[in-house]
């Protein structure tokens, strides 16, 4: 049975090597660009470098994050920084920006490459597009189940990677623009102001409502393995090192001990309130064991919890002191939660005592500046005791063979060997003893002291005269030297010398007069919208309310036809089981994800695709790439005007210009986990800032978060057609027929008279004009 890699977050040196001296057998890292960490401390060039080489000599593998979506103006300054980590010798690229993927894999074949859970592969058919490029492992969706998993393994047998500890997001990764839409800080581009963990209301409930708990598979080590899963990855660039020390260590000792005797596998009380203990906003399984509905949230606290502590007893607001009734130790140094107020313990009294420490059962009073309530819970949110224990962590030796071979009048020499590489060094000439001679013992006690080293011996063997004299200190140095040139040909054997990537892609025609697009999934909708001069639309995908047939969609394109409008059908953009997509007859498709483009491109049809924006397409590598399977490409709406502008020559673009669409789609049903009943265009998510949100769920209840206020650029056509972008799109899904038709009408016009009008009510130009960082 496969043993699978354990896979640790590594946010700086001292997570680096906590990580490894518990345990791990790979980390991943980022540097200072394009990594989708940024606000984690990250390393410098030279600090990649050393910390490739440092897990390197310790036989741990070092993935490094490329993960973020790289604009047109960073090609040059991404290629140069992949020779770099090339060079380097990274053991692979965790990649997002498919433009990035491609020029890896055309061009730097000797770096593998990890397709980031950003690339929101959920299905078969994506991860074969992937595995048809070359990608040697895919960091799947968190919100697969274990079954969904397994069936994508045995179907393709690459290696997959799943998250099974920290942090989970309420969206897809790689779906949600929320973070840049209301403050500019994209999480496609490694900067989220994580508004999941805000407060929200809706129809008179109130609390963290996007929110999830953090996900926990410490006891499902077996399922995990059965799945088929090949690396166990743990969330967390962003926390302390103490944080990675613990978890790394807990799963280490799980995973050897299911190996060691799964029938007998157990979580210790120990391990679990070490987890606990460590960070949690409560756990969950995820959607491993299939959708947990409301049990995945935690909508009290969007932060570390701990472990439970006590309960108040008393507060004195003139003196600010807290009275806390104990059920668990409290120590100085400890860290208290109470509601959302947070403290590191400084003074700890008992009775008239001050104590250092008090045990359960006691009565405490702490300061505390915050009010709180008789009754309310407090939580130990950090354990310094427990932090202490995990400084220091169980060091990784390397097993090495030692050979010594001292001939009077020769030149002593010393081999080391580490199974892999052989390091000989010599020093000065052999002499014959005139006192007392060196005994084996003695030359023994010095090479083996490698106690400072991550180097042991485990064999020791001897080539010498009898009766020799070597000094100790000769020894020593010998001994050091040897290790030291074994550590750095260790590291040394994953160096590369690899070109620096090309940037290539060649202008493509475009169209002389730019089309108008509506995205509608109604009847009625798409009645309006070829009524009122649009020349494409789209039909399906995401449905809000009614499911449509067979014989909608029939009806649609043959109306479509009948007055000359092309009618394309829509494919959503998660679809975890494709169907048959093909027995509509449809003037062309809407593409959302890479399992559909797969699927349709494998059918051999010859019907145009439009690849629509949830493929993140940033520059015009991407773009290059995507036009070899579609006609036209849908730009990410996080571009800006300009950016849009330095595209266009490079092939077919459509941006969208208008409407409500998804700013966060989210596989938790936010509205049935919420309320028995109501009408789903009733449902408004308002933040605290006083903005509201619709909310629109679709036919399989996935949770659909719209842009608050709606997209409007028909003030800036003129511009739009001038930049050159070849389709302009309406999003209709949230109108009715009577504003879609009225919408279209108006957009017709501006673009027959390339004329601009105002826009009315309260409405966003986007990123158009403020891009994202």
């Amino acid at each position: 049975m496969h043993i699978p890699e354990l896979l640790a977050p590594v946010g700086s040196k001292e997570a680096l090597i906590a990580a490894i001296e518990n345990g791990a057998d790979a980390v991943y890292f980022g540097g200072k660009l394009f990594s989708a960490r940024q606000y984690a401390s990250n390393f410098t060039r030279e600090e990649l470098e050393w910390a490739i080489d440092y897990a390197h000599k310790r036989s741990v593998k070092a993935y490094v994050t490329v993960n973020t979506l790289v604009k047109d103006s960073e090609l040059e300054e991404a290629s140069d920084y992949l020779q770099f980590l090339c060079n380097a010798g990274a053991d692979a690229v965790i990649v997002q920006d498919m433009g990035i993927l491609r020029l890896v894999r055309e061009q730097m074949p000797e770096l593998p490459v990890h397709a980031s859970t950003q690339m929101t592969i959920h299905n078969v058919e994506g991860v074969k597009f992937l595995q048809e490029m070359g990608v040697k492992r895919v960091v799947l969706a968190r919100e697969l189940s274990l079954d969904e998993i397994h069936r994508i393994k045995s179907q393709t047998g690459i290696e997959v990677e799943t998250f099974i500890h920290g942090a989970l997001c309420f969206s897809y990764s790689g779906q949600c623009l929320l973070s840049s839409m209301i403050g500019g800080r994209s999480g496609n581009r490694g900067y989220c102001a994580q508004p999941c963990r805000k407060k929200y209301r809706m129809k008179g409930i109130d609390g963290y409502l996007l929110s999830p708990k953090d996900l926990n598979m410490s006891e499902h080590i077996g399922s995990l393995v059965e799945a088929g899963i090949d690396s166990f990855k743990i969330e967390g660039r962003m926390k302390r090192h103490e944080y990675v020390a613990g978890v790394v260590r807990v799963y280490r000792k799980l995973i050897d001990r299911y190996f060691e005797a799964p029938q007998d596998f157990r979580v210790t009380e120990d391990e679990k309130h070490t987890l606990l203990q460590l960070f949690n906003r409560g756990f969950t399984t995820g959607y491993f064991f299939g959708n947990p509905g409301s049990r995945l949230m935690s909508r009290k606290y969007p932060y570390n919890i701990g472990t439970e502590l006590g309960t108040v007893v008393d507060y004195e607001p003139l003196k600010k002191f807290v009275s806390i009734k104990l059920n668990a130790p409290l120590r100085i140094g400890d860290g208290i939660g109470i509601g959302e107020a947070g403290v590191i313990v400084r003074k700890i009294s008992v009775g008239n005592r001050m104590v250092n420490s008090a045990s359960s059962g006691s009565t405490v009073r702490i300061p505390f500046e915050s009010e709180v309530a008789r009754g309310d819970a407090v939580f130990k949110t950090y354990d310094s005791g427990l932090m202490t224990a995990l400084e220091t962590g169980n060091l990784k030796k390397i097993p090495i063979k030692i050979t010594i071979k001292a001939r009077i009048g020769e030149p002593v020499e010393l081999c080391v060997n580490d199974g892999e590489n052989e390091i000989a060094v010599q020093g000065g000439i052999v002499s014959q003893a005139e006192r007392k001679p060196i005994s084996r013992q003695s030359i023994a006690e010095q090479l083996t002291k490698l106690g400072s080293t991550f180097f042991e011996a485990k064999e020791i063997t001897f080539d010498i005269d009898e009766n020799i004299f070597i000094p100790v200190s000769e020894l020593n140095e010998l001994r050091r030297n040897a290790v030291a040139e074994l550590g750095t040909e260790r590291a040394q054997k994953w160096k590369r010398r690899c070109g620096k990537p090309e940037i290539g892609a060649e202008k493509r025609n475009t169209e002389p007069k730019p089309l108008l697009s509506v995205n509608t999934a109604s009847v009625e909708g798409l009645e309006a919208a070829v009524d009122s001069g649009a020349d494409v639309v789209y039909f399906g995908g995401e449905t809000f309310g009614k499911t449509l047939e067979k014989e909608d969609y029939s009806y649609a394109i043959e109306y479509g036809r009948e007055k000359e409008t092309s009618v394309f059908v829509s494919t959503p953009r998660i679809v975890k089981e494709i169907g048959n997509l093909t027995n509509l007859n449809p003037d062309g498709y809407l593409v959302a994800n890479l399992g559909v483009l797969y699927h349709l491109h494998k059918q051999d049809m010859n019907k145009p695709i439009v690849i629509d924006y949830p493929f993140n397409v940033f520059n015009r590598l991407t773009m290059d790439y995507l036009l070899d399977y579609s006609q036209r490409v849908t730009l990410s709406p996080e571009l800006t005007l300009q950016e849009i502008k330095n595209l266009t020559p490079f092939g077919q673009t459509e941006c969208i210009v208008h409407g409500f669409f998804p700013l966060m789609v989210s596989e938790h049903g936010l509205v049935s986990s919420l309320f028995s009943s109501g009408r789903d265009s009733d449902f408004l998510l308002k933040d605290e800032k006083g903005f509201s949100f619709p909310i629109r769920t679709d036919t399989q209840n996935r949770t659909y978060v719209m842009n608050s206020r709606e997209l409007c650029m028909i003030e800036h056509v003129p511009d739009i057609v001038k930049a050159g972008v070849g389709c302009l799109r309406i999003e209709a899904k949230t109108y009715d027929k009577h504003k879609t038709g009225e919408i279209t009408r108006a957009y017709r016009e501006a673009m027959n008279k390339r004329m601009g009008r105002s826009c009315e009510g309260e409405y966003t130009t986007g990123h158009y004009f403020r891009g994202v960082a």
